[in-house]
């Protein structure tokens, strides 16, 4: 095949290939086009929409991979879901490996009871950790450190799920805003550093507040320590 001698593109380049479905004649760049995944897909639907798009064979335009693409989410969307646990803290360990449903139906599925509390939920995560025997690696102060006195420490687990900020100054001048953290400790207290100057973490840690907990992010943080417990030695 001559190049140039099939005609030429929608662009005003010239054609080097012909849509195998639709006839359009094509350029070397629209020849080699892909279209974009839709938002709000699952994971498992953009998979299969990528593969759908990429693994036609012989030549096609961006229109004809995007309508093999939607016949794939199509396909994905209308496959049966896994089920998920009753289990307000199992569902959540489901969730974090579910790929078959999209960041929507996730926030749906992942909804909380009502009556459950921060407390509860490191009241439940510990009960588990403890039926697993898993002892916490993790260590802060609760009390100050003086020239007489070591500082009292807790042991636990951090997770990141605080909401107030607080600013970290990197060695060149930089500064971000990351969230406080906090730690389930062994005895099931909430501890975390409180802020100094407005945008400092104290060393020492308190009791933090239940308000300044987000809920759903501290069940996905112990959902992921609980994940990850089996590894660790």
């Amino acid at each position: 095949m001559t190049l140039g001698s099939l005609g030429i593109c929608d662009c005003g380049y010239i054609a080097v290939a012909r849509c195998d479905r639709c006839g359009t004649l094509l350029c070397e760049t629209h020849a080699t086009e892909l279209p974009e995944s839709p938002e709000r897909l699952s994971k498992n639907a953009q998979i299969k929409f990528a593969g759908a798009v990429r693994l036609m064979g012989g030549h096609a335009c961006v229109s004809c991979r995007a309508e093999r693409g939607r016949r794939a989410i199509s396909d994905a969307i209308s496959a049966p879901r896994a089920k998920l646990p009753e289990h307000w803290l199992d569902r959540a360990i489901a969730l974090s490996s579910d790929q078959t449903r999209s960041e929507e139906e996730r926030i749906f599925d992942a909804k909380l009871p009502a009556t459950l509390t921060p407390a509860g939920v490191a009241a439940e995560f510990l009960q588990r950790m403890q039926l697993e025997r898993k002892e916490p690696r993790e260590s802060v102060a609760v009390t100050e450190s003086t020239w007489l006195h070591k500082p009292d420490i807790a042991y636990g687990w951090k997770v990141d799920c605080r909401k107030t900020d607080y600013t970290h100054r990197w060695p060149d001048g930089a500064t971000e805003r990351y969230p406080l953290p906090l730690l389930i400790s062994a005895s099931g207290e909430l501890l975390g550093p409180i802020l100094q100057d407005d945008e400092s973490q104290s060393a020492t840690w308190y009791i933090v507040p239940e308000s300044d907990v987000d809920l759903s992010r501290l069940v996905a943080g112990v959902a992921g320590l609980l994940i990850l417990s089996p590894f660790e030695a």
